[in-house]
């Protein structure tokens, strides 16, 4: 019976994750993501950028160089903070520039704690890293993230509304891509989220095919990838949208190995909604005048947490 079972929800978890096959712009069923919500950040106007960065910045670039800079090293520090920036190898950043076909990405060596505006580096999507001065140096693997540096590229020209892409190694989504179920609808989190994660047979190689499972698995407005044994990929408008799903990504993984393991491991002691309340759970999220499931409620917040606990970020 257990094994009829493994095997009835591993067929009820790719219905869980395809089954808004044709979805578009980030939605399910042709739903946006919360497109009736406020924006907090409209009403809090909390920034990254220092009041005395906002005229003339430590590096003397353009402003909005300066603010993409600062988001992206919130971004690290956020991912530390919350559990999902510690384990140094491969993890990375990538946040886009605005109106430039250029991306930050935090150098390879320095860890998320350690990042700030001033040390991230720029690319351009060709693979090269840009100096201050806008000189170009193909990326090596002395200081770059060579498994990253094609990633923002292979999705953002595919996604143009992509901004902000993050690619951690929670143990709990390692953990979740171990397992033949992949994510389950145990939680509230992973209710967030339903089929906008996408799933990839990882295999540890840098070979040219899997630029095309990015864009595979990233079709359909899909929010987030589960990379078999490995991590995520989390994508967003903006940086906000991206910790957004990154954590409520992170939190379903947590909640399904707890409830995995408090069910003994036997998936018929699991209580799993059908598919039809959540579908229409789903919509009915999205639709909400209420609750944004974009993070803008919470990203200034978030911005002064990092003001209490790591206040060098934005230097």
């Amino acid at each position: 019976m257990a094994l009829l079972a493994l095997l009835a929800m591993a067929l009820h978890a790719e219905s869980f994750s395809e089954s808004c096959a044709g979805i578009k712009n980030g939605s399910c069923g042709v739903i946006p993501v919360s497109p009736n919500a406020p924006d907090r950040r409209e009403l809090d106007l909390t920034s990254t950028v220092r009041p005395e960065h906002q005229l003339s910045n430590p590096l003397g670039v353009a402003p909005e160089e300066w603010k993409a800079r600062t988001e992206a090293a919130a971004l690290h520090r956020m991912l530390f903070l919350h559990g999902m920036g510690s384990d140094l190898a491969a993890q990375c950043v990538m946040h886009r520039i605005p109106g430039r076909d250029e991306f930050l990405m935090g150098e390879w060596g320095f860890f998320f704690e350690e990042q700030t505006a001033s040390k991230m580096l720029r690319y351009d999507f060709d693979g090269n890293r840009i100096a201050l001065d806008g000189s170009k140096e193909l990326a090596s693997p002395g200081r770059d993230n060579m498994g990253c540096i094609p990633i923002p590229s292979a999705i953002m020209r595919f996604r143009p509304e992509v901004h902000t892409i993050l690619h951690v190694h929670p143990i709990s989504v390692m953990a979740v891509g171990g397992t033949k179920a992949g994510l389950l609808p145990l939680s509230q989190a992973a209710f967030f989220l339903h089929g906008q994660v996408s799933r990839e047979t990882y295999d540890f190689t840098y070979e040219g095919s899997f630029e095309d499972s990015l864009q595979t698995g990233f079709s359909n407005g899909k929010r987030a990838m589960l990379l078999n044994h490995h991590g995520m990929y989390a994508v967003g408008r903006d940086a906000a949208e991206a910790f957004f799903v990154a954590k409520h990504l992170t939190q379903a993984c947590d909640v399904q190995v707890k409830s995995l393991s408090m069910a003994g491991g036997n998936l018929e002691n699991l209580i799993l909604p059908d598919e039809a309340l959540l579908q229409a759970q789903y919509k009915d999220m999205m639709l909400s005048s209420d609750y944004a499931y974009d993070g803008s409620r919470e990203w200034p917040g978030l911005v002064r947490q990092l003001s209490r606990e790591a206040a060098d970020y934005n230097l």
